[in-house]
């Protein structure tokens, strides 16, 4: 079973773009054909929401934006050594910390022979970063009822339906095989390939899909696959009614406020534009080279986007975490944001464990020992390479743009995310304890050193302690009690989950720990409580007993 390397480094040469017969991409350049028939979206079902919110979490370190930023000087200063060390005509790194591009290091040149200045402003080619924008057109459609993920892709590109399937028990693709690289599709298409003169057609993509074998069955595998990214612009197209470049424009650009975005040089200004560089194969000298006309497959690499516009596209991302009630802004709902940085498999989004890597919703996800949730994507294309990553549970992201092919990017970015770490102050989000539990605790602590203990008898679940147990309970508690005298909640926590935590208790004659869970029922009530001597500091509000994952212990 083929998948996809653990290293940024293989999906970044994955992302290559070959200048071989055998091309890429996808999105719909030309007027789109009559849009397939789309299913009818469902009337959305009623949901019932908690009467009392839950905690939000929140970052434990007060000075934290002021330390990261104070990092500044640092991160240029990297910015600067990668530049020369790669030779790069132009380089803009920025640091994105919440929803603010708050460091850059904008250097170089646009043009190595002809000069200019760059800035903020000055737009580079993302080439395959371009996919998790295209990913966000596919989950918007999605969320507006015009399609379903979950659907066969034929049912958008009836062209889908020639392809070849290795085995006669092979479900058909779906749309979410397209976005998860899982669909068997190989790297590139066999249409003619990209050139500097011609653009690529939508019909020269869909005829090549008649007889075309897949590698693996759908599902069964991962295979990053530009291919798969061309179609998805042309599924766009196909489910909106409009051409590609218009929705993009219209639904997912101009909401996220990429003022700079183009998909062509000559929607630019006049000395606005990086050109690209290819490096020489003996000295390794860069010299200007024409960007590749892409047309209908430019869905998979083919928009132009300045710093100032990744800042905003990556100041999004991080502002989907963590989950909240605060009212819905952007160009698509939080969840479906949060939704696309999960590991996707088997039709479902869930966390990655320890050490583990694969596709999400356009991103690639890892679970990093030291970092923690990882989410990025590289590019390189046609004389540019790009990188993103962004750390959601920690609110920081990194973007990295130059216009050379085969850049470094990122180990660059990783050099800066560990300048920031060195600052002490990227800690992760932490969650409060839940005011359910929070007052569960607080009954518990409230019937130490004391006689009586119906405030606690009235929160504990009825019929869940058998008599026996809640003897054992209640005299365990006068034990305590005896020892240390009365206790009251210390305001150290160390949170389970919604429903589990575990207090520190400040007492008269010393400290307990108290570990107790509730049910979540409207009038939640508690199923499991233990107290026991402290040893030693009880963590800080956090999001469990340990935030490192378990293969990383």
């Amino acid at each position: 079973m083929r998948t996809i390397d653990d290293r940024l480094a293989a999906l970044l040469a994955a992302a290559v773009f070959s200048a071989s017969p055998l091309l890429l991409c996808g999105c719909a350049s030309t007027a789109p054909a009559p849009p397939a028939a789309a299913p009818v979206a469902a009337a959305p079902l009623a949901q019932r929401f908690a009467s009392e919110p839950a905690p939000t979490p929140r970052f434990p370190d007060p000075e934290r934006g002021r330390k990261l930023r104070a990092a500044a000087a640092d991160v240029q200063a990297l910015a600067r050594r990668a530049a020369e060390r790669e030779r790069l005509p132009a380089l803009a790194l920025g640091v994105v910390i919440d929803e603010e591009l708050a460091i850059q290091a904008v250097l170089g040149v646009r043009d190595a022979a002809a000069g200019g200045a760059v800035d903020e402003h000055t737009r580079f080619r993302i080439g395959s970063v371009t996919k998790p924008l295209t990913a966000a057109a596919i989950l918007r459609l999605r969320d507006e009822g015009r399609l379903s993920i979950d659907a066969p892709a034929a049912r958008y590109l009836p062209a889908l339906a020639g392809v070849v399937y290795p085995t006669r028990d092979a479900r058909q693709i779906t749309v979410r095989d397209l976005l998860t690289h899982s669909s068997g599709l190989p790297r590139l298409g066999v249409f003619p390939p990209a050139s500097t003169s011609r653009d690529v057609t939508e019909r020269e993509i869909l005829a090549t899909l008649d007889g075309f074998g897949l590698e693996s069955a759908p599902g069964t595998g991962t295979s990053y696959s530009n291919l798969g990214y061309s179609l998805l612009g042309l599924v766009v197209a196909r489910a909106s009614g409009v051409p590609y470049r218009r929705y993009m424009s219209d639904a997912v650009l101009g909401p996220l406020g990429m003022r700079d975005a183009a998909w062509d040089p000559s929607q630019v200004p006049p000395g606005a534009l990086a050109s690209p560089h290819a490096r020489g194969v003996d000295d390794g000298a860069v010299a200007s080279i024409q960007p590749w006309r892409l047309g209908a497959s430019e869905a998979t690499a083919g928009l132009y986007a300045s710093l100032a516009d990744m800042g905003r596209f990556v100041g999004f991302q991080l502002a989907a975490w963590p989950a909240r009630d605060a009212p819905e802004t952007g160009a698509l709902r939080r969840s479906t944001v949060r939704e696309s940085h999960m590991m996707a498999r088997n039709g479902s989004a869930f966390p990655a464990g320890g050490g583990d890597d694969g596709p999400g919703l356009g991103w690639h996800v890892r679970e990093d020992c030291d970092l923690g949730h990882v989410v990025f994507h590289d590019g390189l294309i046609d004389g540019f390479s790009a990188s993103v990553t962004f750390l959601p549970q920690r609110g920081v992201g990194v973007v990295a743009l130059a216009n050379v092919a085969g850049a470094d990017l990122e180990s660059l970015n990783a050099e800066v995310l560990g300048q920031l770490a060195a600052t002490g102050a990227m800690e992760a989000r932490v969650v409060p304890p839940s005011p359910p539990v929070r007052r569960a605790a607080q009954a518990v602590a409230s019937v130490i050193g004391r006689a009586r203990t119906e405030a606690l008898d009235r929160r504990l679940r009825p019929g869940w302690f058998p008599e026996a147990h809640l003897a054992s309970l209640r005299k365990a508690l006068r034990d305590a009690g005896a020892r240390v005298g009365p206790c009251a909640l210390d305001g150290s926590a160390a949170v389970e989950s919604a429903t589990a935590a575990r207090f520190g208790l400040r007492c008269e004659r010393g400290a307990l720990s108290l570990a107790v869970r509730v049910d979540t029922s409207p009038d939640a009530r508690i199923t499991s409580l233990s107290v026991e001597e402290q040893t030693g500091a009880i963590a800080r509000e956090a999001p469990g007993p340990s935030d490192r994952p378990a293969r990383c212990r």
